[in-house]
């Protein structure tokens, strides 16, 4: 007969039962968070007014008060709260002698399960809520408290609350599959992490064996860890809601998680046997199951984590290492099921089949079984190509964020065969040992001849593939040279053209002195002058953008107002834009044969110097690697200096300082200008120049 006792009165019983809990949390979050937030509020100080900085850094903190974003001490309380909590209002399931007390009374199981996980809701929210109360408060009485800043407050509350739900919740799912409530706590870090891990390894993997490998954003991968997983729901609950940008879709992925773990872990509380009390697994059929999840993404993570902690670049290395760990993890595993060294051998079968999974992910990426750095489309299935060579995110500077910006913009159809031989070039190299990640490296020489680039193919299907490789340099410089016949293509390419001149507030100018000097212009003066600078671009060689060397650039500020950072949408009034709206588009690089953009530079009287006086300079220090000292690349020019110069060593490094102007115009013939072409990777961080000017202003470039 089942007895019709208040459900209640079960949670009220089942609190009392657990009165340390409510103590321990009640203390844990009084400290943590109004007594840390009168604390935090007494370091500011008592005048401050809206518009002063720590004002304002005290309003945007303030709501990560709540839920730990300002304070990641109270983000460990609330999960470690979760955990704990959990355990606790479950532990009967562990102890057979109250297993069977529980399961003889006439109650039914869901109801002990409901009552046991309300109160463990209860025992939290409670707490917190009268702690966010004070908070609240506080802010109140220091005056900082608006609407605004209050409905944020509550958001980041909620985020707090859900966060520990899902904690929570996953963490009553890992007491049902366990008879001991230490093996239940590392099963709850395995339910709550292993999602996580999962998600993330694929990109991991890829990124650590395919040598092409490439995403400027995100991988989906890990972007459903955000929503799939409930490490990455708590992480993405606590950062959004302690910022009031809390998302419907994160929240929705934090009910329907813990929705589904609640609704697993009642279905697997009513079939729980009784005997399981006391089993390191509750049901025994899943222990080799449970033992092979964890070991193969367990294994293939301690291999990535260690490579990363060590700085290990040889993958074979990963590969030991992981199955290494494969093996070590099953045995563990083993000894927590059995707790008995004789009964290793009983699971050798998951053993074998846990070794075996590692060993086979291990060769599909270290051989690339799937052919993924060699893979190119068919050139019929292209709808789009286009590249971007790293030297193109030095060279360039542009105003919006539009992504075409990041990874080339598509080439003209006629030109899509050109580009794609050039990327075979670099399947090529890639097939020989030369990668995009050896331009990167200090412990390899830079591939002569070579340049890292990235490839972006537009599929007739409508799916973009991201490919780097290291492309032959000369076939790289014959493919821009046609490109840049397109006149379509240099407007989509360079940055002056995606500029609106109603929307630029200043124009500052620079040349081999290397120091910024704003143009005192009219609105009309600089839309002249990016006009004329326009026409140049389009009129200039593409020898000379490639080979010629800058005299000078410009640096435009442009200011956007009424900015929608949801839709990137601007007004281009600027009368009220604030600093925060300004973009700066600096290296606008200026050649000798930038004919018009010079003629209007002499006309509204800023000339542009060719060349640096000697007697301007104080000092010049050259820096020179070993190797460019080997090389004798500046034997003669070292030679011809007088002997006032001073040479001094530090390691493989040489230092040259002259200080005579004889000495001075030697060494700066000698080293060229301080920019290199739109295919100058500028890899040399060895070799540079310092120029100190006899009215304190200091220059420095690479050479």
């Amino acid at each position: 007969m089942t007895s019709k006792i208040s459900f209640i009165k079960l949670i009220v019983q089942d609190i009392r039962h657990r009165g340390w809990t409510a103590a321990l949390s009640a203390i844990a979050l009084f400290l943590m968070m109004p007594v840390y937030t009168m604390l935090y509020l007494s370091t500011f100080s008592g005048s401050m007014k809206p518009g002063f900085s720590d004002y304002d850094h005290l309003v945007r903190s303030f709501p990560g008060l709540l839920n730990g974003h300002s304070i990641q001490t109270l983000t460990v309380i609330i999960a470690a709260l979760a955990v704990l909590m959990a355990l606790s209002g479950f532990g009967y399931l562990h102890s057979k002698e109250k297993l069977d007390f529980y399961h003889s009374l006439p109650v039914k199981r869901t109801r002990w399960f409901a009552s046991a996980y309300l109160s463990g809701l209860i025992l939290f929210m409670i707490p917190y809520t009268v702690c966010a109360v004070l908070i609240v408060s506080a802010g109140a009485s220091k005056g900082i408290m608006t609407a605004n800043l209050a409905v944020q407050c509550m958001q980041s509350a909620f985020g707090g609350i859900l966060s520990y739900i899902v904690i929570y919740t996953a963490c009553v799912f890992a007491s049902m599959l366990t008879g001991r409530t230490a093996i239940g706590l590392l099963l709850s870090l395995v339910v709550i992490v292993w999602p996580f891990i999962v998600l993330n390894l694929f990109s991991s993997l890829q990124l650590t064996f395919f040598k092409s490998y490439y995403d400027e954003a995100v991988p989906l991968s890990q972007q459903l860890a955000d929503y799939l997983t409930p490490l990455g729901i708590f992480s993405a609950l606590i950062t959004q809601s302690g910022i009031g940008e809390l998302s419907f879709g994160v929240s929705a992925a934090a009910v329907f998680t813990s929705a589904l773990l609640f609704t697993a872990a009642l279905l697997l509380n009513r079939i729980y046997p009784s005997e399981a009390a006391g089993n390191t697994v509750a049901f025994p059929a899943i222990s080799p199951i449970l033992k092979v999840l964890i070991c193969i993404p367990a294994a293939l993570f301690s291999g990535l984590m260690i490579q990363g902690l060590m700085g290990i670049s040889d993958v074979n290395w990963i590969c030991f290492i992981s199955l290494l760990a494969s093996v070590i993890l099953c045995i563990f595993i083993d000894f927590i099921y059995h707790m008995d060294l004789k009964l290793l051998r009983k699971g050798w079968k998951s053993t074998l089949f846990s070794i075996g999974g590692v060993t086979v992910i291990l060769c599909i990426f270290r051989f690339d079984l799937p052919g993924y750095d060699t893979w190119i489309p068919d050139i019929d299935r292209l709808k789009g190509m286009s590249f971007c060579p790293d030297s193109f995110t030095v060279y360039f500077s542009y105003p919006d964020s539009d992504p075409d910006s990041k990874l080339g913009y598509y080439v003209p159809e006629e030109d899509m065969e050109l580009l794609y031989t050039l990327a075979q070039t670099g399947i090529n190299h890639l097939e020989n040992g030369i990668t995009a990640d050896d331009f990167y490296s200090y412990t390899e020489d830079i591939p002569d001849n070579c340049l890292p680039a990235v490839f972006r193919y537009r599929l007739s299907s409508g799916r973009t593939v991201l490919r780097e490789y290291a492309v032959d340099y000369d076939k790289a410089e014959e493919v821009v040279k046609k490109l840049l016949e397109s006149d379509e293509y240099r407007k989509q390419l360079f940055p002056v053209f995606h500029m609106e001149g109603k929307q630029i507030s200043s124009i500052s100018l620079s040349d081999i002195y290397g120091r910024y000097e704003e143009l005192l212009l009219g609105k009309e003066q600089r839309i002249a002058l990016l006009d004329a600078y326009e026409k140049d671009v389009m009129e200039v060689s593409a020898d000379t953008l490639i080979s010629g060397k800058p005299i000078g650039d410009l640096c435009v500020e442009i200011r956007y107002a009424g900015a929608d950072s949801s839709s990137g949408v601007y007004s281009a009034d600027i009368s009220q834009a604030s600093y925060e709206e300004a973009a700066l588009v600096s290296t606008l690089y200026i050649y000798p044969e930038y004919s018009n953009t010079l003629e209007l530079l002499e006309e509204f009287g800023f000339p542009l110097h060719r060349e640096i006086d000697s007697s301007d300079v104080r000092s010049v220090t050259l820096t020179l690697s070993q190797e460019t000292t080997d090389s004798g690349k500046y034997t003669e020019m070292l030679s011809a200096l007088s002997g006032t110069a001073e040479t001094s060593e530090s390691g493989d490094i040489t230092y040259i300082t002259v200080t005579g102007e004889e000495d001075i115009d030697l060494v700066l013939d000698h080293t060229g200008g301080y920019a290199g072409g739109i295919l100058d990777m500028n890899f040399n961080y060895m070799d540079y120049i310092d120029i100190q000017y006899k009215d304190g202003n200091f220059f420095s470039y690479s050479i």
